[in-house]
Parts: structure tokens; C-alpha cells; sequence
């Protein structure tokens, strides 16, 4: 039999775990698109020129049989349909020549029912029935005999395809073992389980399901609390939650490239929802053990989708050769069943560490570099790009240096270099804070001003953001950007490591501004406040038109500052009654403050420092 180890496809999503299932038989279903059948075909049968399968020519050339142009669809009897150009040539050889000669073309459709191999993770296609299709360009049918001579060679050729899916069990198993942590025969006994369990021909392409079996959890178990990190776990721990960002950032820029504007923006989406979950287990005061588990496993749920209805693999870098495709059918069944398995046998203990991901990452492209996913602080134009921000953040310096703001610098060209000389290392006494309070406000009004000009926001929204902008810095850091910390003056810092006057995660936000500057320089950092602002009221806020929702265009700002403060999930927390009552108490606050800015303006944030 031929087999199809590697072919290019498009990969049609179908997830269907449940997050009650129960430990016992795991199904992981998938959809391969009938593109795979396509190639399965021209590299097995069609292998003549121009795609051609000459099945059939006597030595004395006067009888041959010649398929062309085939054509793969599903169909609702369980049954694909392949349709082929059978173009025929016959007589009887006579002393060199060929004596009642004819000769006939037609399209020939052919139904096969796809079923697994016995004892393998193969698929294999047997011929259930074929016939002529009439049309009007074809003049006269062909006569019984002949007919039964195309059948004999046509029904061999299209039956014997194969696409052997083994080498993608063989490798999710290895994964399996790499992330179940438990005892080694346990392990290996849910790994070995896993084979290709059934596939059935459907309209929209081939459905196929793998198989696992969990075992069930011994009697009397229950979640235990993990016992808080040692010092050797926590940097262990960082090691994880590193990879993981690494990898899921390469992963959706990858997934990005060459896709519509809408997907890519929920691409994007995903890609900053996991950042600012990445924030909170930073944040946490008892890290989760396995940060890298949890965290793939609530973006992976989000994700998966996105990928079924992307044309990713034909149109753009991530567009798979047949030597490369089968790892990227086995990149998603792997990631199904790291997560189906946790959901039902989660006494098993997943781990997901650096390597782990790697191997995920390497059954998606085996060439990917260490490099290429290592966790990496550098400004990344595509990463920009991706958010749909210009690919270069206008700052016409290079990154200042830590705790530079002793020596005189040139700021950001939409910034007066004079008003960041002015406050870099400001931490006003009681005394000065009315004349601190109004150069932060000139510093503000130059970078609103600069938003202004960039023409990203329609002049009817523009008032919203102004008052957005201040109350924002107003709630993140009551206009600080510098504090006095143990008699020292530093950069303002949170727990969850966000930086400075509009207090920017350095983890949500690597790779998109300059890390070390958003600590020291507050030009850079009120300037990449209001291009995250004016992303969010812009790309969210306003896309998604919260101020026609209850009739109120200042919506538009909680919208948008709901986005900041926790992520692109967060648009509509402002007016969901079971948003947490945290979560509501940072609204209202935010809320608050902006209106007091709307009455007041810059005056009220005095109030901040109790004068």
C-alpha cells in the first residue's frame, strides 16, 4: 500500500472536550480538509506530467488509459467523491497497427468509503461504486465492455491511497510521556493508548478521531493545596512562564501573518488576554506550581477555534510543504489532548515546562530555533504590527540607561525635552505639589496633543480620550512617575511589574516598548500610555460601539480603561452585574476620577496627594 506520510492541508478545527469528562476513553476529534486527499492522490496516482496518472498503455500504443484533473468532495452519505478525467484509447494491435481504433473522454466519479487500517493509525479508501457523469460536452457513452476495462484499472489505482497518521501518534505519545509526571507504568500505559480510533468521509472534510485511555483516580482523591514555592521552585518557575510567553508569542505572530484584518485582531486579542493572565499569576501571592499548565490551557481553549477558520497554511509564512504538514496536524492533536486529558484525569498531575513547549513548537515547524523562542525584551516591529501599531514607536533616542535622569537627555520629539528634565527624578514635597501637578499636566497635554496629530481618533470621540488619558495616570499613579523608596528615588513599580506614570506591564507589553525606558523616561512612558489608550477607545471601544449600547459616549472611556486594566476581555465589565465585587470597585474608582477630571480638570488630582 502507498502512504501519505507529510501533505499540506488545511486544518479544520473541531474541539470537543468537555470540561466534565470523565476519566475512562478520551476522544480527540479533528478535521482534515479534502486538500489532503487531493495530494494524497497526485503523489501516489497523479504522478505523470501535468498531473497526470497514465494507468495504462500496451507496447504497441494502440490501447491506454490516462486520468487527469481530479477533484475531491465530501458528500452527506459518509462517502468522498472523487472526480477524474479519464481520457481512453483502444483497438486491436494488427502488424503494427492499430485496427478498429476509438477512442473516448469522459468524467468519471468515483465513491470511497475511508476507514483506519487494521492494527495501525492509517487511513485507507476502498471503492464502493463509480460512473460516468454526462454532460453536454460529451457526445456518445461508452459501451459496456469498455467501461468495465476503465473500472478494472481506475478502481485499483484510486483505492490503494493511503495518509499514514502514525508518525503523529508516535509523536503525541512522546509528548504525553514528557508531561505526565506521574508513576513510569501509569504514564506509559495512557501514552501507548493512544491510536487513531475512526474516520468517516463528511461535506466539509475527513472526520477522524483519536483515542486515549486515562485511568481513573485512585479511590479517595481529591485537589490537594500545593505547598507554597521553594527558592529553587521559584526560579524554576520563572524559567516556565517565560517559555510560555516566548512560545505563544511566536506562535500567534506566526498564525498572523498574511490572515484578514478580523482574525488577525483576534489573534492579537488572544495574544494580550494571556499576557494580562501571565500578570495576574505574576501577581499572585502563591504562585500556581505549574504556571506554564494553566495558562496554556485557558488561552489554548480560546485559540483553537480562531485556527478552524483561518486560511493560514495556504496564504502566508505558516503555509506548511507536504514534508512539514503532518507536524502541524500533530502540533493541534497534541495540544487536544494535553488539554482534554487534564480535564479528565487531572490526578495524572500534567507538567508543562520549557521543554515541553518545545516539542509542541517543533511538531508545528521542526526547524524552529531555541532563538526564536527564548523570551526576549527587544522591540519586535512585527509584534506591533500584529496590535496594529505603527512598526517603529517614534522615540528618537536610543534606550536610557537605569537611573540616568541625573544627566541632561534629549527626549521624544513629541514631548518638550525641557518638561522630562523637568520631572524625571521629581518626587514632590507637599509644598511643590501644585507646580509638580502642572508640568505633569503640560507633559500630558503634549502627549494628547501628539495623538491628536497621529488622526487615529475622530474628532467627535477626541474630548473622551483627553479625559480618558488623565484619568487613567490619575488611577494607575496619581501622576507619578518616581517615588522615594527605602531614602532612594526610583521609578514607580508594582508587585505585577507594571512601570511609571501609566504603569505599563513589562510583561504584557514586551516586545512592544522599550522595557527600560517606560522605567526611566516619562516622555516614553505617557507616550506609550496614550498609544495603548488610543488602541483600546479606538480598536475596541469604539469598533465595538459601547456608547450606542446605553446611549452614552463616555461608556467609551470605562470601555476602553476596562480593556487597560485587564485585557481586551475586559470591554464590557463595566456594566456586567456579575463582573467581581474587585473588579467593580476598580470601575467605580476609575469612574470617579474621570468625571471628576470632566468638572474639574487637572485641579482634581490633588486630591490624590490629601491637599
Amino acid at each position: 500500500m502507498r502512504h501519505l506520510m507529510c501533505f499540506p492541508l488545511i486544518l479544520l478545527l473541531s474541539v470537543a472536550v468537555s470540561t466534565g469528562a470523565r476519566a475512562g476513553q478520551i476522544d480527540l476529534p479533528i478535521t482534515l480538509d479534502y486538500d489532503i486527499v487531493s495530494l494524497a492522490l497526485a503523489r501516489q496516482v497523479f504522478v505523470g506530467p501535468d498531473n497526470t496518472a497514465p494507468v495504462f498503455a500496451d507496447s504497441a500504443g494502440c490501447n491506454s488509459l490516462v486520468l487527469s484533473q481530479p477533484r475531491v468532495e465530501g458528500s452527506d452519505e459518509g462517502q468522498l467523491r472523487i472526480l477524474t478525467l479519464v481520457t481512453a484509447k483502444g483497438g486491436t494491435p494488427l502488424n503494427g497497427r492499430c485496427m478498429l481504433p476509438f477512442e473516448w473522454s469522459g468524467t468519471v466519479e468515483t465513491r470511497e468509503q475511508a476507514y483506519v487500517a487494521p492494527g495501525s493509525s492509517t487511513i485507507a479508501f476502498s471503492v464502493v461504486d463509480s460512473n460516468i457523469l454526462t454532460s453536454d460536452e460529451q457526445q456518445r457513452s461508452v459501451p459496456g465492455l469498455v467501461w468495465n476495462w476503465i473500472k478494472s484499472y481506475i478502481h485499483p489505482q484510486l483505492g490503494a491511497v493511503t495518509i499514514d497518521l502514525n508518525p503523529a501518534v508516535t509523536e503525541i505519545q512522546a509528548l504525553l510521556r514528557q508531561s505526565l509526571p506521574s508513576d513510569q507504568i501509569q504514564r506509559e500505559a495512557v501514552a501507548s493508548s493512544l491510536s487513531l480510533k475512526a474516520v468517516e468521509a463528511a461535506p466539509a472534510g475527513l472526520d477522524i478521531v483519536f483515542s486515549l485511555q486515562a485511568p481513573e483516580p485512585p479511590q479517595g482523591w481529591t485537589m490537594q493545596e500545593e505547598p507554597i514555592l521553594s527558592a529553587a521552585e521559584l526560579a524554576s518557575w520563572d524559567e516556565s512562564w517565560q517559555s510560555w510567553d516566548g512560545f505563544l508569542t511566536w506562535m500567534i505572530k506566526g498564525f498572523a501573518i498574511g490572515v484578514e484584518p478580523a482574525l488577525r485582531d483576534e489573534l492579537a486579542a488572544v495574544l494580550l488576554d494571556a499576557r494580562y493572565d501571565l500578570r495576574a499569576a505574576l501577581a499572585a501571592d502563591h504562585p500556581s506550581r505549574d504556571p506554564v499548565r494553566e495558562l496554556f490551557l485557558s488561552t489554548w481553549t480560546r485559540l483553537a477555534p480562531l485556527l478552524k477558520e483561518s486560511e493560514l497554511l495556504r496564504d502566508n509564512d505558516m503555509d506548511l510543504p507536504g514534508t512539514r504538514a503532518l507536524q502541524f496536524a500533530t502540533f493541534i492533536s497534541a495540544a487536544n489532548a494535553l488539554q482534554t486529558l487534564d480535564s479528565a484525569a487531572p490526578h495524572l498531575g500534567m507538567r508543562l515546562d520549557s521543554n515541553t513547549l518545545r516539542s509542541l513548537a517543533r511538531m508545528l515547524a521542526p526547524t524552529v530555533t531555541d532563538d526564536e523562542l527564548d523570551y526576549d525584551t527587544a522591540v519586535d516591529p512585527e509584534l506591533r504590527a500584529l496590535l496594529g501599531l505603527d512598526p517603529e514607536f517614534r522615540e528618537d533616542e536610543k534606550p536610557p540607561l537605569p537611573f540616568v535622569w541625573v544627566i541632561p537627555r534629549v527626549e521624544a520629539s513629541t514631548v518638550d525635552p525641557a518638561l522630562v528634565k523637568t520631572l524625571t527624578g521629581w518626587v514632590p514635597a507637599r509644598s511643590e505639589i501644585d507646580k509638580y501637578l502642572h508640568t505633569m499636566e503640560q507633559l500630558l497635554e503634549e502627549s494628547i496633543r501628539a495623538e491628536r496629530e497621529r488622526g487615529k481618533i475622530a474628532p467627535q470621540f477626541f474630548p473622551v480620550y483627553e479625559d480618558l488619558v488623565r484619568a487613567t495616570a490619575w488611577q494607575e499613579s496619581c501622576w507619578r512617575q518616581f517615588i522615594t523608596r527605602n531614602g532612594r528615588i526610583q521609578p514607580i513599580q508594582s508587585g505585577a511589574g507594571a512601570l511609571g506614570l501609566m504603569q505599563i506591564n513589562q510583561h504584557v507589553w514586551r516586545g512592544i516598548y522599550d522595557i527600560e525606558a517606560l522605567r526611566s523616561n516619562v516622555g516614553y512612558n505617557a507616550r506609550a500610555g496614550n498609544e495603548i489608550l488610543t488602541h483600546y477607545l479606538v480598536d475596541y471601544a469604539i469598533k465595538k460601539k459601547e456608547h450606542e449600547i446605553r446611549g452614552n459616549k463616555d461608556d467609551l472611556a470605562r470601555a476602553a480603561y476596562g480593556v487597560y486594566n485587564g485585557g481586551p476581555r475586559h470591554l464590557t465589565r463595566y456594566r456586567n452585574p456579575n463582573a467581581s465585587n474587585y473588579l467593580k470597585k476598580v470601575d467605580e474608582a476609575f469612574w470617579k476620577k474621570y468625571q471628576s477630571i470632566r468638572k474639574q480638570g487637572p485641579e482634581a488630582v490633588r486630591q490624590c496627594y490629601g491637599v
